[in-house]
C-alpha cells in the first residue's frame, strides 16, 4: 500500500508545510536481523513519515510484508550506487542506513539527515568506520558498551540504545503447546548456499527427533528461498504434521505468542523478540561467525547453555577480523555434523532436556532477567532523532 501525501499530512510528522518526510530505510542484505532493526524504527514512525525501504533477496521479501509504503528492490551492497537507488536517496528527506556504510556515506555527501545502526559492535575488531555527521547507535549486547568507551573518539555522536526490535503488542499464551523452529532469513553472504541448506535440514531434524513427544503443533519457520531447497518428505517423515512456512514478521511474531518455547538459529535478534514476550528459546550452533560468538557470550552471561560447534567439534579460536576464514570453519563443521550421528544424538539429547518444563522456566526466568538489563527498546530514540535531523517536532504522539 502506497500512503499518499494528501493522506499522511495531517499526521503528526508534518514537514515543509504539511508534506509527511519520506524516509528511506536501506540495510546490509544479512537477512533477519538488519531487517528486523529497520522495521522496529519504521514501525516508531508509524504515522509520522512515509517509510521507504530499499533491499535485495531475503530480506527484501521479508520487508515487502511489513509495514513500508514503498519498497525498491536494489541491489544496496553493489560496489556503485545503483541508480535508482541514488534516486531515492536524492528524493529522501531522512535515511536510516543499517551496516550500510556506503549508503550513509552517499547520503552524507548529498546532506541528507541520516543515522547509522550497528548491532555488532560488540565483536568488531576495529571501529567502524561511520561518516562523519551521522549519528551512530550500537544496539546494547555485553561488551557494547566497553567497546563504545574504546573507541568513543572515532564517531561525532555515538549512543548505546536497547534492542532494536518490535514493541510487543500483547504477550505470549500461557498455557500454549505449540513449538516453533526458526531459521529466520538465513541468509550470509560468507557461507555459501549449500552449507546454510545442510545446516537447516540437519538441525530441523534434530529438533523434530527432539520434538517427539510434543502434543502441539510444530511450526519450521523459513525464508521460502530456504523451504524450496530444505527436505520436506523427511522432515514431514519425523513429524507427519510438521509445518513448514515462511512466515511474513507479523506472522512470525503472531506464532510466537503462541508458542511455549522457540528453538531458533542463533540470532540475537531473534532471541530478544522472544525474550521480549517471554518465550523461552533454545539456540542451536550457529551458522554464522556472529552466532557463534554470540552463544558464547550467553553461556558466559548464564542466560543460555547451547551446544554450540566449540563443544561438538573444539572450534575456537574465531577472529573477527577474518570473518570469511571464521564463516569456512563453521560451513566446514555444519558439513561434518550431517554425517555425524553421534553429535546429532548430542544434540537431541541437550534440545530434549532443554525442553522440560522445569528447564523452560529457567531459561524464561534468565532470558527475562537478561533483556530488561539491555535497558528496554532502543527503536523509539532513533526515531526521535532522526526527526529532530530532518526538523520534524518531536516528543509528541
Amino acid at each position: 500500500m502506497v500512503v499518499t501525501p494528501e493522506q499522511a499530512a495531517g499526521s503528526l510528522g508534518q514537514h515543509d508545510g504539511g508534506r509527511p518526510p519520506t524516509i528511506l530505510f536501506v540495510n546490509d542484505l544479512w537477512g533477519y536481523g538488519t531487517v528486523t532493526m529497520a522495521l522496529a524504527v519504521a514501525e516508531e514512525l508509524e504515522g509520522r513519515a512515509v517509510r521507504r525501504f530499499a533491499g535485495f533477496g531475503p530480506g527484501f521479501e521479508l520487508a515487502r510484508r511489513a509495514c513500508f509504503e514503498r519498497l525498491l528492490h536494489v541491489n544496496t551492497m553493489s560496489e556503485s550506487i545503483d541508480p535508482g537507488l541514488e534516486q531515492c536517496l536524492e528524493e529522501a528527506d531522512g535515511v536510516v542506513s543499517v551496516m550500510n556504510r556506503r549508503v550513509a556515506a552517499r547520503a552524507a555527501e548529498l546532506g541528507k539527515p541520516c543515522v547509522y545502526l550497528d548491532c555488532l559492535l560488540w565483536m568488531w575488531a576495529t571501529a567502524p568506520a561511520v561518516p562523519a555527521g551521522v549519528p551512530y547507535y550500537a544496539e546494547r549486547f555485553p561488551g557494547t558498551d566497553e567497546r563504545l568507551r574504546q573507541w568513543g573518539d572515532r564517531f561525532d555522536e555515538a549512543k548505546v540504545v536497547g534492542p532494536l526490535i518490535s514493541r510487543p503488542t500483547k504477550g505470549a499464551n500461557e498455557d500454549a503447546d505449540d513449538v516453533l523452529i526458526n531459521f529466520g532469513g538465513l541468509y550470509c553472504p560468507l557461507v555459501d548456499q549449500r552449507a546454510l541448506t545442510v545446516y537447516a535440514d540437519v538441525m530441523a531434524q534434530c529438533a523434530l527427533r527432539a520434538l517427539a513427544d510434543s502434543p502441539g503443533r510444530v511450526i519450521i519457520g523459513a525464508g521460502q528461498h530456504m523451504l524450496d531447497r530444505m527436505d520436506a518428505s523427511t522432515l514431514r517423515s519425523i513429524r507427519p504434521g510438521v509445518e513448514l512456512t515462511d512466515l511474513a514478521p507479523g506472522g512470525y511474531l503472531a506464532e510466537l505468542r503462541r508458542s511455549r518455547a522457540l528453538i531458533s538459529a542463533s540470532g540475537m535478534h531473534a532471541l530478544y523478540e522472544a525474550c521480549a514476550l517471554g518465550v523461552p528459546c533454545i539456540c542451536l550452533p550457529a551458522q554464522n561467525l556472529s552466532g557463534s560468538l554470540a552463544l558464547d557470550v550467553l553461556r558466559q552471561e548464564d542466560v543460555e547453555h547451547p551446544v554450540n560447534w566449540s563443544h561438538l567439534y573444539g572450534l575456537q579460536g574465531l577472529d573477527p577480523a577474518d570473518q570469511p576464514a571464521a564463516c569456512n570453519r563453521i560451513a566446514d563443521c555444519i558439513h561434518e555434523f550431517a554425517v555425524d550421528d553421534a553429535a546429532q544424538t548430542t544434540l537431541v539429547g541437550h534440545l530434549r532436556a532443554a525442553l522440560e518444563a522445569d528447564h523452560l522456566a529457567l531459561v524464561r526466568e534468565r532470558q527475562a532477567s537478561f533483556f530488561a538489563s539491555q535497558g528496554g527498546f532502543g527503536a523509539g530514540r532513533v526515531a526521535e532523532r532522526l526527526l529532530e535531523l530532518i526538523g520534524v517536532p518531536v516528543g509528541i504522539g
